[in-house]
């Protein structure tokens, strides 16, 4: 794990364990038991010798913000505390220091009275609403600086499959789809000019080409806003030389111009 200066969050450890805990409550956790969880997944972390200051004070600094931080643990963070301005990790004086400092600061954080415990709002898994075998259009209406030849055709894609990952909150699945993605002047107007459409080709490989991408979303409101169903592919044939690796497609405009580059692939 990466350390990178003296700040409380400037490594990834507390980065880490501060993102679990509160995707712990976002998943509908009660406090004691997303500590519980915490300190359980972190336990072989807890065993090294600069990781432990780490994880204590991150999620000491984490329950006291969040109006959750018991006495019992508040103890023991503040013993951690005095550990780490001793601890051998801050090799100069200078960032002894440094690190003195923030420690001071979350002391004194620590010891005064805490915040009112704050609701953090459960997250619902995600579902897309889209169906295996359903095909999609919108049309390009946002000018991409290279590509504005392509302004006022029209993206397609071809839902293959939706699965569950935890993409958003830690330990709770949302529902993603895979899709190829498809490219054309005109409108579509029925199935066979879907199928005429060539396909879109994110990255291209000696032997092989990823024509699959994952389409990550956390709300409906970033889709296109003429987004409609053109209607189910029942013969659906994927490209040739289609890799089983997928890219990752998010409704922003990097992506717009990848899709736009990949047409052109």
């Amino acid at each position: 794990m990466g350390t990178w200066s003296t700040g409380l969050y400037q490594n990834d450890m507390s980065a880490d364990v501060k993102d679990d805990y509160i995707g712990k409550l976002k998943a509908g956790k009660d406090d004691e038991t997303a500590l519980r969880e915490i300190l359980s997944e972190y336990r072989n972390e807890l065993e090294d010798i600069d990781c432990k200051y780490d994880i204590y004070l991150a999620l000491a600094d984490t329950l006291w913000k969040k109006g959750r931080l018991t006495e019992s643990f508040k103890v023991k963070a503040l013993e951690m505390l005095e550990e780490d301005r001793l601890s051998e990790r801050w090799e100069s004086e200078k960032i002894r220091k440094e690190r003195g400092r923030v420690l001071d600061k979350l002391k004194a954080e620590l010891e005064s009275p805490m915040p009112e415990r704050k609701k953090v709002p459960v997250h619902k898994p995600y579902v897309t609403g889209w169906k295996p075998g359903e095909v999609y259009y919108f049309q390009v209406k946002q000018e991409v600086e290279g590509y504005e030849k392509y302004l006022g055709w029209y993206a397609m894609f071809y839902v293959d499959r939706l699965f569950q990952k935890d993409w958003n909150v830690r330990g709770v699945d949302d529902e993603i789809a895979e899709a190829y993605f498809f490219m054309a002047k005109d409108k579509p107007q029925s199935m066979e000019d879907f199928k005429k459409a060539r396909p879109v080709c994110f990255s291209k490989g000696k032997d092989s080409r990823r024509y699959k991408a994952e389409i990550v979303e956390r709300s409906k409101r970033r889709r296109p806003k003429d987004l409609t169903l053109l209607g189910s592919c029942e013969s659906f044939q994927p490209p040739k030389h289609n890799d089983k690796i997928t890219e990752l497609f998010f409704w922003m405009e990097p992506d717009f111009r990848s899709m736009l580059r990949g047409y052109e692939i």
